[in-house]
């Protein structure tokens, strides 16, 4: 082997991202699928409510599970449209090895710098007077007693694994062979931040969705991103946990 070529393969990261197959057309059918699905979901519970009285999203252990199912939706939209469609591995998703050090390090240097972005945001907010509002489906979650532990596996831990392999593995992936990686962190974390639908929060989730698709991009694998994500989860669910044990209403 040519000696240039050898030491240009010394060099090059193994962790590089590869072009994936999906494309537009796929992304679309993704959406669609997942939104109808979504859709379908949500028309139930509306029917349970009013033909049951059964309180779907003022039940916060019965809100957990319709999260889980929600993000249940949007991994078999990736899957379908990626894995299954073009006879792939779930490592073109995301889901592969990352140099362990460099991922753990720069993961946590990316959760202090949102939170430090977090903290910034809302204490500029409260000194031009603007109180701001928590996520709607954070504020009816129930962090009450046996059930906080449901909250928490369903918003810390599968929510941040559904949400990375959809909005960075397979939305990201797919935007980054095509308008190129900056263009393609900026489309996507949009989305990401927009499908929260939290005006208060936009700031904050923007910074955290191009923390995690940076991530992405310099470890070549979803799981640095998805230990952040889940941090970041926790940690939110902590605080609302002892502000509500504390009697501050949120």
């Amino acid at each position: 082997m040519d000696s240039n070529v050898s030491n240009d393969l010394a060099v090059r990261p193994s962790f590089a991202l590869s072009p994936v197959p999906w494309g537009w057309r796929d992304l679309g059918w993704a959406i669609l699928l997942a939104a109808g699905a979504i859709l379908a979901l949500n028309l139930g519970a509306l029917a349970l409510s009013v033909g049951v009285r059964l309180p779907v999203h003022g039940n916060g252990v019965i809100l957990a599970l319709f999260v889980v199912v929600q993000d249940l939706i949007i991994v078999v939209a990736a899957w379908r449209f990626s894995v299954a469609r073009y006879r792939v591995g779930w490592g073109q998703l995301g889901l592969r090895g990352f140099d362990a050090a460099f991922g753990c390090l720069t993961g946590a240097a990316l959760f202090f710098l949102s939170y430090v972005v977090r903290v910034c945001y809302a204490a500029t907010a409260l000194g031009l007077g603007i109180k701001l509002e928590p996520q709607a489906v954070l504020a009816r979650l129930d962090t009450s007693g046996w059930a906080f532990f449901l909250t928490l596996l369903s918003a810390a831990v599968w929510a941040p694994v559904a949400e990375e392999i959809f909005f960075r593995g397979f939305l990201y992936g797919s935007l980054r062979g095509r308008i190129g990686a900056r263009g393609a962190m900026i489309a996507s974390t949009f989305f990401f931040t927009a499908l929260h639908f939290s005006l208060d929060a936009f700031i904050p989730l923007f910074v955290l969705g191009l923390c995690l698709a940076w991530l992405y991009e310099k470890t070549g694998s979803l799981y640095p991103g998805m230990i952040l994500h889940a941090s970041n989860n926790a940690v939110a669910l902590v605080a609302l946990f002892v502000t509500q044990a504390m009697g501050v209403k949120v």
